[in-house]
């Protein structure tokens, strides 16, 4: 089942590279987890930038603004590539919980932020999904009971969310209201993963193939839409984390894996289904 696909370095050198997510411009921004860094690639140079904590997923909006997890703080945050400032929009939820350890992050079609929140979820069920609306600076939580929450990705035009829980082996699918900013239907998707970790990142291909990075497995697991598996795909590293498409189709699947502190590319998977910018 091993498919044997034309892998790329991009980039070497890296503190536990995640969350890859490309801006209008093409530029490729992500994080560095061990780094504390913010960080673009262009195509030839990398620029960091210290967040001033400890930064995961990351996602960009139609203003260009890079809203990323920080899970040291506990935070939502963004930053403005144009004024070089960081922002803080969310740290607790509806209920006045502080959030605890917000992990990856997805836009909606109407501009709601849909989270993780790990809350270090690896042995109690602590663990939940969360919605930002637009324009608030409160959450609201849509799933919980969790064991360590990580990837979300969206696909049938924004109506159906998949779901990551990494220590309990668990991809997730439901059905999204944006305008109730609720979760329907929330039922078992796909198992990924032989323990004690599981499935990190997640993103979707042009045909609504999901592609999940196993952590600690060395490998890409490839499901049809009906949670089939129909493919796995070898990483160099042992650690892949997160993956995204490139929009323009020129470097395919973009990968981050953490054991080599690398990011990969696989230029023959293509492009993937539309990111919502917010």
């Amino acid at each position: 089942m091993f498919e044997k696909i034309n892998c790329k370095l991009l980039i070497s050198g890296l503190k536990f590279p995640e969350g890859p997510c490309f801006d209008h411009y093409g530029n490729l921004w992500f994080v560095e987890i061990k780094g504390g860094n913010l960080s673009c690639w262009d195509g030839q140079n990398l620029k960091r930038f210290d967040v001033d904590g400890t930064p995961n997923g990351v996602m960009i909006d139609r203003q260009g603004h890079v809203w990323f997890c920080d899970s040291e703080r506990g935070e939502i945050r963004t930053y403005n590539p144009k004024t070089e400032e960081f922002n803080t929009i969310c740290c607790e939820t509806i209920d006045g919980e502080k959030l605890k350890r917000p992990n990856d992050l997805i836009f909606d079609k109407c501009g709601n932020l849909i989270f993780s929140d790990h809350a270090d979820g690896r042995t109690e069920f602590i663990s939940t999904f969360c919605v930002l609306p637009k324009n608030s600076d409160k959450a609201k939580v849509i799933s919980s009971g969790k064991l360590f929450t990580n990837g979300l990705a969206f696909c049938n035009n924004g109506s159906t969310l998949l779901l990551a829980e990494t220590y309990n082996q668990q991809l997730w699918i439901g059905e999204w209201d944006a305008e109730k900013l609720e979760l329907l239907n929330e039922r078992p998707f796909a198992k990924a993963g032989n323990g004690p970790w599981g499935p990190d990142g997640i993103a979707f291909d042009e045909n609504e193939n999901l592609y999940v990075t196993v952590f600690n497995e060395h490998l890409i697991n490839v499901y049809n839409k009906n949670g089939v598996l129909i493919d796995k795909i070898l990483t160099i590293g042992s650690r892949p984390t997160s993956c995204a498409f490139d929009q323009s189709g020129k470097i395919g699947l973009v990968v981050t894996e953490a054991e080599r502190g690398e990011i990969l590319s696989f230029p023959e998977l293509g492009k993937g289904l539309p990111i919502f910018n917010g």
